[in-house]
């Protein structure tokens, strides 16, 4: 009998050939020491396939590899800075969508703040510069599509439509955070 093929002595190892096929192989074992030494080969690498050995790999390359999975993870500024434009926005269209322009506590607001120079007194100046801007944009574009579509826009459909559009803008934003502090950590 001619030496045992690979294939032969895989199908011999998974017992899947028939058994005047298999007395035959196993007495070319018995005879042929290189197919009997492939044979053990094939046995250990079965034996180590079903049992694997677990071992724990260096510090380096589980740093490089968690490095690769969660590379897309931004910087702390780029998130504060994302929830503090969010906020402003935020603040901005509940600023609008309620109409606080008329409201007597954003009045006092703004004149306790024409003096002080807090960071609170900071943030209702933007703010408010902010909503008159919205404001100013809002009433000319309302006069704008009463003239020419004859429809008047309400100030909850302004104020979401201002949301959304904040919305993508930041999504925007953050996009392009991730993907400057992706390439400086490269």
């Amino acid at each position: 009998m001619e030496c045992l093929s690979d294939k032969k002595l895989h199908a011999y190892v998974e017992k899947s050939l028939p058994a005047v096929e298999c007395s035959r192989i196993r007495d070319h074992l018995i005879v042929c020491e290189s197919c009997r030494e492939r044979h053990r080969r094939i046995l250990l690498l079965e034996s180590c396939l079903l049992e694997p050995v677990y071992q724990e790999p260096p510090a380096v390359i589980e740093e490089q590899v968690m490095r690769r999975i969660y590379a897309r993870i931004p910087s702390l500024s780029s998130v504060l800075v994302l929830i503090g434009a969010s906020f402003l926005f935020l603040v901005s269209w509940i600023y609008v969508y309620f109409d606080f322009a008329n409201n007597s506590f954003i009045q006092a607001l703004r004149l306790t703040t024409a003096n002080t120079s807090s960071w609170i007194g900071s943030v209702v100046k933007v703010i408010s510069t902010v909503f008159t801007a919205v404001y100013g944009g809002f009433k000319a574009l309302n006069k704008f599509f009463a003239i020419v579509f004859d429809v008047n826009v309400g100030v909850e459909i302004f104020a979401l439509t201002l949301l959304m559009f904040s919305l993508l803008l930041f999504y925007g934003i953050y996009q392009w955070l991730f993907k400057r502090s992706k390439k400086q950590k490269i």
